[in-house]
């Protein structure tokens, strides 16, 4: 009985070393690889990168191994990302996502243009019936927090939101497929709208 109770307690030492051990790769990986363009924590103030900090771990995941096997290929990624993800194995993606994930996220977006949040929240919680955009809550959550392999959207920068929206437009993000048919219903504006309704939450 002694040695079972002293051999659970070992297990969970192990385990808790494990986590331990696993968060601290992540955050090397972080101050390492990708704080200079993410920021410390995955929080950046430069509106060329995205937010990081409180991404859902599966969708971060889907991304950097896109980004390592070139499917994703939007202009930015190219330029940042192709050589930055071929240094990382699959236990390199799922440490920094994990890491990610539990960074508290901190949003500095304030409205700009009330007219324009407005409009974007219409558009975000309720969709674009007439022109076949549902609603974008229904996948991103009320706020844009995201979920599983859905991205966190909510506290992104205006400017990032909107460059990400009209990649869509083309196939340089061919897996997300749901995205490519929404934009067909997204005028300019629309996407502005969205985009500042978004880097307020």
């Amino acid at each position: 009985m002694k040695n079972r109770i002293l051999l659970s307690l070992g297990m969970v030492g192990m385990i808790a070393v494990s986590s331990a051990f696993g968060a601290d790769v992540g955050s090397k990986l972080d101050q390492q690889l990708c704080s200079v363009c993410h920021g410390r924590g995955g929080t950046t103030s430069s509106e060329l990168f995205p937010q990081l900090a409180g991404e859902p771990a599966q969708y971060l995941i889907n991304q950097m191994k896109g980004f390592r096997d070139k499917s994703r290929a939007d202009e930015n990624a190219k330029r940042f990302m192709w050589g930055i993800s071929s240094r990382l194995s699959d236990d390199d993606i799922q440490q920094l996502a994990t890491f990610y994930e539990a960074q508290p996220p901190v949003h500095k977006g304030k409205i700009s243009d009330q007219v324009k949040y407005d409009a974007g929240k219409n558009i975000f919680l309720n969709g674009l019936a007439e022109k076949n955009v549902p609603p974008c809550m229904a996948c991103h959550g009320e706020k844009g927090e995201g979920k599983e392999a859905t991205p966190r959207l909510g506290g992104q920068h205006e400017a990032y939101l909107k460059r990400q929206l009209k990649v869509f437009y083309s196939n340089d993000r061919p897996a997300a497929t749901a995205m490519h048919e929404v934009v067909k219903g997204l005028a300019e504006k629309d996407v502005e709208a969205i985009a500042q309704y978004l880097q307020a939450q």
